[in-house]
């Protein structure tokens, strides 16, 4: 006589969640064999406790065999809640840590290399905060590219980034909270470094070469760059002024960002009519993978740090 399969309850213990954390190792890695190396055990042993869950559920999870791993209709479905489960319960945890300031997490933040000169103070406001209230948080920060913190966020390298580059896309979340001044700069031995602004215009600009960035500007300031000679791109702020400072290009680059080369006197900014423009910059996230606890506090204390630092300046700061 067959045996009845035993129906679910929904009472989890811990050596259901510990299964639940195998079978969705074992979908990560494609199958039993591959699931060895992750897991730390051999494949009769990680064979009997998928079987053991499956018994527990009272469901056919998978198929596997010499056709291969698959996936049952119920094993889709189990798995999508196995792992929206393990997160709330990894969620659970980082906010008891919080509550006891023993949060342990790992936070990888990506920001604009030109925001090192222009948000330093508020940047590393917020840094100190969050390492001087959880000093278990593990924080991997990187100063790069617009465009190569653009596709780390997309692409879940990154948790969090700070950047000017926003292109419209439905994967990520967004949140202007704060803007940088852009300027044209030339070389101190560029043709145009002793000429007086007021005998410039945008036709004089059309003869020279100039570094162009992957930052999207303003539709009325692209329109100004599009009739100029680009002849180099640069990704980064820094590559960008060292074209400049080579006085063989004319580039544009944050204001603040090139104080350091104007004091020096190798660089100075060309004022002409619409030759600025304001980048607005954001804090953005991948929608499809919420911020960890640490991240959203990361990201909390950076937008009140910016808030604070814009007090006073007429400068408008976005809500939580």
């Amino acid at each position: 006589m067959t045996k009845a399969p035993k129906h679910f309850r929904g009472k989890l213990s811990d050596a259901d969640i510990a299964r639940l954390r195998e079978f969705v190792e074992i979908v990560a890695a494609g199958g039993i064999t591959a699931a060895q190396a992750r897991l730390g055990k051999g494949k009769s042993a990680i064979s009997l406790a998928l079987t053991s869950l499956e018994e527990r559920l009272g469901l056919r999870l998978c198929e596997r065999g010499r056709s291969g791993f698959r996936l049952t209709e119920q094993g889709h479905l189990v798995h999508s809640a196995a792992v929206q489960l393990l997160h709330e319960i990894g969620r659970f945890s980082d906010f008891v840590g919080a509550a006891t300031r023993r949060l342990e997490d790992e936070i990888t933040l990506h920001a604009d290399d030109s925001f090192a000169f222009e948000f330093a103070d508020p940047l590393s406001r917020a840094i100190a905060r969050v390492s001087d209230l959880y000093p278990n948080v593990k924080l991997n920060v990187r100063m790069t590219s617009p465009d190569h913190i653009y596709a780390s966020v997309l692409e879940g390298s990154a948790d969090l980034g700070f950047t000017t580059l926003i292109r419209p896309n439905a994967a990520l979340d967004a949140l202007a909270v704060c803007s940088e001044r852009m300027g044209i700069f030339c070389g101190r031995h560029h043709p145009l470094f002793p000429r007086d602004d007021a005998t410039l215009g945008y036709e004089e600009l059309r003869r020279y070469s100039f570094v162009a960035s992957e930052v999207t500007q303003e539709e009325e300031f692209s329109e100004f760059m599009h009739g100029l000679d680009i002849k180099a791109f640069a990704p980064t702020i820094l590559s960008r002024m060292v074209l400049i400072l080579s006085s063989r290009y004319l580039g544009i680059v944050p204001i603040e960002f090139a104080r350091y080369w104007v004091e020096k006197g190798a660089v100075r900014e060309i004022s002409v009519e619409g030759g600025r423009t304001t980048n607005r910059c954001y804090l953005i996230h991948r929608k499809a993978r919420p911020l960890g606890l640490g991240s959203a506090i990361l990201r909390s204390m950076i937008i009140d740090e910016i808030r604070l630092s814009t007090i006073g300046t007429g400068v408008q700061y976005p809500r939580k």
